[in-house]
């Protein structure tokens, strides 16, 4: 859910960018929007629906670490929301490195070849989905052009 109003989903097309955070977000912005990251006026660290913004944190917590609930709420029992933030911001710093790593290993000529690759392919199906068209409505490819 967004990190500045857990009530929606993160959305890239949310006007508040720290809202969510992107594949591609280095980690110094991570961990911003993760300081950032509405909570509540509560102080126990703990899965309850009731408190949707901590709750919030803790979930993407426990995806980003694969620990279970208990595991987490454990973790950060007698911690302070800055705790959380701070350990949610590596956790997810972590989970990223491997993908923004893969994203930048990537050539511009690898890039090329993989978007030529998908240009000749949805060039054979619509040329496929012409001839049905044609053929459907009963004329030759040959005279639709001529």
């Amino acid at each position: 859910m967004s990190l500045s109003d857990p009530s929606k989903k993160m959305s890239k097309s949310d006007d508040d960018a720290g809202s969510r955070i992107l594949m591609m977000d280095d980690a110094d912005t991570v961990r911003r929007k993760f300081k950032r990251a509405v909570t509540d006026s509560g102080t126990e660290i703990r899965f309850d629906q009731s408190r949707p913004a901590i709750y919030n944190l803790l979930e993407i917590y426990h995806l980003m670490t694969g620990k279970s609930q208990q595991e987490v709420e454990e973790h950060f029992a007698g911690k302070g929301y800055a705790q959380l933030k701070g350990d949610l911001a590596e956790a997810t710093i972590e989970f990223l490195n491997p993908i923004q790593q893969r994203v930048n290993e990537i050539t511009d000529e690898q890039l090329d070849a993989l978007l030529e690759k998908g240009r000749a392919k949805a060039s054979r199906i619509a040329g496929e989905t012409l001839d049905q068209v044609y053929q459907r409505v009963g004329i030759s490819r040959a005279r639709a052009h001529a």
